[in-house]
């Protein structure tokens, strides 16, 4: 893993995350009379621990921090997909990216050797009962789709 990469994990306290990849840290949770009602968190992808296909089925915002522009693959629920960019705006792409609920996601940095560093919001606050993995049974359900199997996880 390249120097500056350790660094970043090191400076921000991040954790590798498993079965989805990458690393994180969970920097807040917004809550009311001490029901949790949302959360944010660091997120690092390198081109071999990235964001693997998973299913939620609330709405993830993402931001772009740093780095290398990262690919984001979403399924939608009626077989459809679409492919977009996460990236610096003075570079022409979105800093900000909005993932509704209910769909598969994988987000992957566009350089193989390179890195990003993302922020996440999510409202309600992940809490992993509710987070399933990709597989390759998505390439039937998804046919038109021919990414896929990029975007699963290593350990698939």
């Amino acid at each position: 893993m390249k120097r500056e990469v350790e660094k970043l994990i090191q400076k921000l306290q991040l954790q590798p995350l498993q079965g989805e990849g990458g690393y994180f840290r969970r920097l807040y949770t917004f809550s009311d009379n001490g029901a949790a009602l949302g959360s944010t968190i660091y997120y690092l992808m390198t081109g071999q621990s990235f964001s693997s296909l998973h299913f939620l089925p609330t709405a993830e915002v993402w931001y772009f921090l740093e780095g290398c522009e990262a690919r984001q693959l979403v399924l939608q629920p009626d077989g459809s997909h679409t492919e977009r960019i996460l990236g610096r705006a003075s570079d022409g792409y979105d800093p900000v990216i909005t993932v509704e609920g209910g769909c598969w996601q994988g987000t992957k940095p566009v350089q193989e050797d390179g890195w990003t560093l993302c922020a996440t919001t999510m409202v309600p606050p992940y809490d992993g009962q509710s987070y399933r993995q990709g597989d390759r049974s998505l390439l039937v359900q998804y046919p038109s789709c021919s990414s896929i199997e990029e975007f699963l996880s290593k350990e698939e």
